[in-house]
């Protein structure tokens, strides 16, 4: 789960693809994984009927003239200092589906989107493939600072919450980045609804010694010393854990939020976390790190998508 050898990186032939790339060839000299896949999903319903009369000339399939732009695009923005096995691939079907497969077959352990803050875009398609898509995913935005130097990881003290910190201190091995950790500790307003709780000294305390005590509890069964990692906490009352993070993020500087994330299991309802969605949101500028188990979602996904 914590190798990150095989590297997707979904194309769609918009303006974003060029950060998308550009931060592609930053990703792959800090990491050094084995191969990189660029990946385009052309819809069957794309190209119409009379565009492609109109050309009878053309001797080659739409998707031979699409790999070849691509191609000459990464052969300018894609130059990693190490040697990596590069693939540049064009297919027909829906981009859902498809992403998925080739997730599946290819055992890729990480996914590079893009999420659009100003280019036009809803981000339907990454919304949908977050919940069940194998691999771990990391969303930029086209204003994404190509630096990893800081790292905040949501913690909740949970296994998924390990999972995400295992995953932060290897980035920490590949790049040199520092790791620190916060918890939003949620408490409903409703349960106070005579008191400001955020002003509330006893409450705050309370909270304080709380977290502090299962961030310790959290660190000895991973077999660190809590002193090795900054953490710190928020109080969340209104149910904002995803702004809460992300401007604790914005306040220390970090340049990467990582996450874990896990799916519900009844396969007609599958959601991903929903502070991991509301992460993903394109008018949150910092890049998204999204882990997924890969063991669980390929249960579910051997059974939606079989392979063949």
């Amino acid at each position: 789960m914590y190798q990150l050898n095989h590297i997707l990186v979904t194309l769609d032939l918009s303006d974003m693809d060029d950060s998308l790339i550009r931060y592609a060839n930053f990703l792959v000299d800090k990491i050094k994984p084995e191969s990189v896949t660029f990946l385009h999903v052309m819809r069957p319903y794309d190209i119409p009927k009379d565009i492609i009369e109109a050309f009878p000339h053309l001797d080659e399939p739409i998707t031979d003239v699409i790999r070849e732009g691509l191609q000459e695009k990464i052969g300018e923005l894609f130059s990693p200092e190490n040697e990596i096995k590069t693939n540049i691939e064009v297919k027909e079907g829906y981009p859902t589906e498809t992403i998925i497969k080739f997730s599946q077959k290819n055992d890729i352990t990480l996914t590079l989107m893009g999420k659009k803050m100003g280019y036009e875009g809803r981000g339907s398609i990454v919304r949908k493939l977050l919940g069940i898509i194998p691999s771990s995913v990391l969303l930029v935005s086209e204003t994404a600072h190509r630096k990893i130097e800081n790292i905040l990881v949501r913690m909740d003290f949970s296994k998924i919450s390990e999972m995400a910190l295992r995953m932060a201190l290897r980035m920490k091995e590949l790049t040199g980045a520092e790791v620190a950790c916060h918890h939003v500790h949620k408490l409903p307003l409703n349960y106070f609804p005579q008191s400001r709780p955020e002003e509330d000294k006893r409450l705050q305390e309370h909270v304080k010694k709380h977290s502090n005590k299962e961030f310790q509890k959290f660190m000895k069964r991973f077999k660190y010393h809590a002193s090795e990692i900054p953490f710190s906490y928020s109080l969340d009352v209104e149910n904002e854990e995803a702004q809460i993070l992300y401007n604790r993020a914005l306040t220390v500087g970090a340049d990467m939020i990582l996450i874990g994330s896990k799916i519900k299991s009844e396969l007609a309802d599958i959601i991903i976390d929903s502070t991991s969605e509301k992460l993903a949101a394109p008018d949150k500028n910092i890049p998204v790190f999204i882990v997924k188990d890969r063991k669980q979602t390929m249960g579910f996904l051997n059974a939606l998508f079989p392979k063949k």
